[in-house]
C-alpha cells in the first residue's frame, strides 16, 4: 500500500514538473492569412515571380514612389533604388524579398498586409530586441556553435532568448554563424541563425489601391 502511495506521489510530482515545463513553452508556429483574398495572393504569387526571376523592372513598377524605406527619413522609390540596386543580380534585396514573402503574414485590415509572420504575428509582450523566432522546421540547437556539436533539443518554431553573440539579419546569416540563446525553460545553447530571425529584421508592408496591390514600406529596426 504505501509503495502503490509512494510511487503515485512521484508520479504526480513527474506530470506537475511536465506541465510546468510545457507552459514554459513559448512557440510562434508559421501563419498566413494572404489566401483569404484572391486579389493579394495573384499579386503574391506574381511577386515571388518577379523576385525569382530578378526583374529589377518590374519590381519598381510595385513600389510605392513614396515607400517607406527606413526609420531615417531616406524614403521614396528613388531611394528605393539607390539602397538595394534592384539591377545588380547579386543584390541582397533578391535573398531578402525571397524570406519576406515566402514566410507569410497577416491582415490589418481589407487592404493592407504585413509580412512576415514572425513580425505581424509577434507577441505584443515579448521583447522583440532580444528574442528571435526559429523559422525552419526540425531546427536544433546545439551544445557548442558546431553543426557537429551534440543537439540538446529540437525547435518546434520557439522564440529564444539572446544571450550573446551578433545578430545578424536572417538573409545575410551563413552556415558560420550561431546565436547563443536560451529557451522559456531556461536551456541554454547555440542556434544557426539562418533558421532564425528577428521580428524587427526586415518586413513589408502592402496596400491595396485603385491600381492593385503595391509595396508601401521595406523596413527593418524600430
Amino acid at each position: 500500500m504505501m509503495i502503490r502511495l509512494f510511487a503515485s506521489l512521484v508520479l504526480g510530482m513527474v506530470l506537475a514538473v511536465s506541465v510546468q515545463a510545457a507552459d514554459k513553452v513559448l512557440r510562434l508556429a508559421p501563419m498566413d492569412e494572404g489566401p483569404r483574398d484572391a486579389s493579394f495572393q495573384k499579386f503574391r504569387n506574381d511577386f515571388k515571380a518577379i523576385i525569382a526571376r530578378k526583374d529589377a523592372v518590374a519590381l519598381m513598377k510595385i513600389v510605392m514612389p513614396n515607400i517607406k524605406n527606413s526609420f531615417g527619413g531616406d524614403d521614396g522609390a528613388t531611394n528605393f533604388k539607390k539602397m538595394w540596386k534592384p539591377a545588380d543580380p547579386k543584390s541582397d534585396i533578391w535573398p531578402m524579398l525571397k524570406l519576406v514573402v515566402d514566410m507569410g503574414g497577416n491582415f490589418d485590415s481589407k487592404t493592407i498586409f504585413s509580412a512576415p509572420y514572425v513580425f505581424s504575428a509577434f507577441p505584443s509582450d515579448v521583447d522583440g530586441f532580444e528574442t528571435v523566432a526559429v523559422t525552419t522546421p526540425k531546427a536544433v540547437m546545439r551544445t557548442k556553435p558546431n553543426v557537429g556539436a551534440a543537439i540538446v533539443r529540437q525547435l518546434d518554431y520557439d522564440i529564444l532568448t539572446l544571450t550573446a553573440g551578433a545578430k545578424k539579419l536572417q538573409h545575410e546569416a551563413g552556415l558560420g554563424d550561431w546565436l547563443e540563446v536560451s529557451d522559456a525553460a531556461g536551456i541554454r545553447g547555440f542556434v544557426l541563425q539562418r533558421d532564425v530571425r528577428s521580428p524587427i529584421d526586415f518586413r513589408a508592408g502592402f496596400e491595396k489601391r485603385k491600381g492593385g496591390w503595391r509595396i508601401t514600406d521595406l523596413v527593418a529596426g524600430d
